[in-house]
């Protein structure tokens, strides 16, 4: 049996070519990433590069796909590579356990891919991709601020620069306007106020971004909100790549 004939049914046999022939780039592979990779790999994506530099803590399980604690410790790109395979074997894995930045981007980029997906946590990661990809020319969807956020109905799309409320989506939006950059940016945000008012323990406090730049206190965060994030980002860059072929069937 054909495991993507679902799909095809509802988008048409057209639109299902073209996601098995695109190339797709999801850069952070934690709540928001994890969940988008897995629709992707889920709808037939023939190629994905999967990108990220941390190992899974405890912390993460509460909202991680590949967070359990059987993989605690574990890389989170060679976890994704794992579990994409399982999914759809058809499709073209390349893994990049990198931090992304400035120097690194010139590997992690490339012209022949049809979307990147923008699901990194750190700001200055996050503002180097999304510049470095619209300065190539790239489709690319971005994941605003999913932690300290319970209501997924206040989950939105836009683009970047008229959005509100989002705190990172105007921190990141300040970023790019220094560098020349101040429309076209397509992102997944909410218009929820974030609310992360309760104390931490410091055993609890985790920084991912551990030797990139200064430590983090944690946000708080559910399972639910940062996963219709990664899903909307998926469903963002479905669009982009089926373009008109979904109207045609």
């Amino acid at each position: 049996m054909n495991q993507f004939a679902r799909i095809e049914q509802l988008m048409g046999g057209k639109a299902m070519e073209k996601i098995k022939g695109a190339r797709v780039a999801v850069f952070g592979l934690g709540a928001v990433g994890s969940f988008a990779t897995e629709a992707l790999a889920r709808s037939g994506v023939g190629y994905l590069r999967l990108v990220d530099f941390d190992r899974v803590d405890a912390s993460n399980i509460n909202r991680q796909l590949f967070a359990l604690n059987s993989t605690v410790g574990k890389e989170k790109a060679a976890l994704a590579l794992a579990r994409v395979r399982d999914i759809n074997p058809g499709c073209e894995v390349e893994v990049h356990s990198s931090f992304v930045n400035a120097e690194s981007l010139t590997g992690l980029l490339s012209d022949d891919l049809d979307v990147v997906v923008d699901a990194i946590d750190g700001l200055n990661s996050k503002v180097n991709l999304i510049f470095g990809a619209k300065a190539m020319g790239l489709n690319l969807v971005s994941s605003m601020g999913a932690g300290g956020r319970t209501d997924v109905s206040m989950i939105r799309t836009g683009d970047l620069f008229e959005t509100s409320v989002c705190p990172l989506a105007r921190m990141v939006r300040q970023r790019l306007r220094r560098r020349g950059l101040d429309h076209g940016v397509a992102c997944v945000y909410s218009i929820e106020k974030p609310l992360n008012k309760q104390p931490f323990r410091e055993e609890d406090a985790v920084d991912a971004l551990e030797g990139h730049g200064r430590a983090r206190p944690p946000i708080g965060t559910v399972a639910w909100v940062p996963g219709c994030f990664g899903l909307t980002l998926a469903s963002e860059a479905v669009k982009l790549i089926v373009g008109d072929a979904l109207k045609a069937g």
